[in-house]
């Protein structure tokens, strides 16, 4: 909707009835007797002691197995292939038998990864381009509202409730990137929200964000790491603190939240950050309980840890949800350093304690206007055939986007251009250039975002 000629030549009492009237729909499914049966079942689930969860998962695990063997083509391929039955999952151990599922490997299968028996109500979503490749992925309505149970759950942690007011600042393009007068914000009635553009934050623009957000006068946020930090920064060399009354905390999600983040925000706002782990692919999540601990959510999914040289652990997970599009034993690009096995939280939960989460931190393009432009990797966002990509700034006035076509296939260049000017607007040159690969770091890991200025 945000992209539609329509709603950006809009004026902008008309963008906001257009968001409320979007998000009524997405707070009707919230408000479904299945969303409220979801919720009641995830708040009883996370008290479960470990024998108990085990066996939750295997349960849930069986079910999905059993499900794709059946119905999704591209699995009943792969299990013949590998000569596994899903009567021989009997432990959880035997996940193991399963080969592991790419990235790739969802890019070339296409519709074979779907079921065939559930055709109805499907919900396109994509990656981000953060690991330098989006995809296509599909949903139903039971994933989301499982989905939603999950956040809202996340939220009562953090000591809100669905409904309170709140602040919003992700990755909808709600207002035009050409707009350079406030405001920079909308109005979702329907979710009692402020929607702010993560786009549109620059050292001219951050005071009116902070005087609408007093204004507003939120009970939480829900928002990306790096434009917060921002504006925490900007109040604290102002020499000034937040002035709302109402706020309680922040949860982030979708970047890694590093402790100068923690702290600025804190030292700005008065209240602590509550960091989510998700993925667009819904195969794990991991939570901030009420001490400020990270868990993983174990009746979410399947998170088997493979151990690296560092002590640090890759993740290969299995969502429990999705049966449209079912992602069984997942390569995560992400990796985590688990707590010491004998620290027990005190929120008595017996969902695994994480120490810190890698990985994810999102840089950002600098424009010659001064603004910083967060999470470009979604440049990329929802274009097809793309192996790998990376965004890359060498000079204040170009960007430049690296791109690696699947073989044969046929990128259109001036889409690209088209969707990267969504984000960046008309005030920098863009330039795309196709590559055989993308170089990787020293040490062997790769970088979707490159800013050397």
């Amino acid at each position: 909707m945000y992209s539609s000629t329509f709603y950006q030549q809009s004026p902008v009492a008309v963008q906001n009835a257009m968001v409320s009237a979007r998000n009524f729909l997405v707070r009707s499914l919230r408000n479904s007797s299945k969303f409220r049966l979801e919720s009641n079942e995830v708040a009883s689930t996370q008290w479960l002691n470990t024998d108990d969860l085990a066996q939750l998962q295997l349960k849930r695990l069986q079910a999905m197995v059993g499900h794709a063997a059946l119905h999704v083509p591209y699995y009943r391929d792969l299990f013949a292939t590998a000569g596994f039955l899903p009567k021989q999952l009997v432990c959880l151990a035997d996940m193991q038998r399963i080969p592991v599922l790419t990235k790739q490997d969802i890019l070339h299968q296409g519709e074979c990864m779907l079921a065939e028996n559930l055709r109805d109500y499907r919900v396109a979503t994509s990656t981000s381009g953060t690991t330098g490749m989006s995809l296509k992925l599909w949903r139903h309505l039971h994933s989301i509202n499982r989905e939603n149970a999950f956040v809202w759950r996340q939220c009562n942690w953090a000591g809100v409730k669905l409904g309170e007011r709140r602040m919003w600042m992700r990755g909808d393009k709600i207002v035009p990137v050409n707009k350079t007068k406030p405001p920079f914000w909308r109005y979702n009635i329907a979710e009692n929200t402020i929607m702010m553009s993560a786009y549109h934050l620059s050292e001219d623009s951050v005071e009116a964000y902070v005087q609408a957000l007093e204004k507003f006068d939120p009970v939480f946020g829900m928002a990306y790491s790096a434009p917060l930090a921002f504006l925490a920064r900007y109040l604290l060399n102002a020499g000034r603190r937040y002035r709302g009354k109402s706020l309680r905390c922040f949860i982030t999600s979708s970047e890694t939240v590093t402790d100068e983040q923690r702290q600025v925000v804190k030292e700005a706002f008065g209240v602590q950050i509550f960091d989510w782990y998700g993925s667009a692919e819904r195969v794990s999540a991991i939570g901030t309980c009420e001490h400020g601990n990270y868990h993983i959510l174990s009746d979410y999914g399947f998170t088997e840890l493979i151990p690296q040289n560092d002590s640090t652990y890759t993740l290969v997970c299995t969502g429990f949800d999705n049966f449209l599009m079912p992602l069984i034993r997942y390569q995560m690009s992400d990796s985590i350093a688990l707590a010491d096995s004998s620290y027990a939280c005190l929120c008595g939960r017996h969902f695994p304690v994480v120490e810190r989460l890698i990985g994810r931190s999102e840089d950002y393009l600098l424009m010659p206007d001064g603004r910083q432009v967060f999470m470009v990797g979604g440049i990329i966002d929802g274009l097809d055939n793309i192996l790998e990509s990376q965004i890359r700034q060498d000079t204040p006035d170009e960007v430049r986007i690296l791109l690696v076509p699947v073989q044969g296939s046929v990128v259109d260049e001036q889409q690209v251009i088209l969707q990267a000017r969504q984000l960046l607007g008309e005030t920098i040159r863009i330039k795309v250039e196709w590559r055989n690969d993308i170089p990787k770091t020293s040490n062997g890991k790769f970088r979707a975002v490159v800013r050397s200025i």
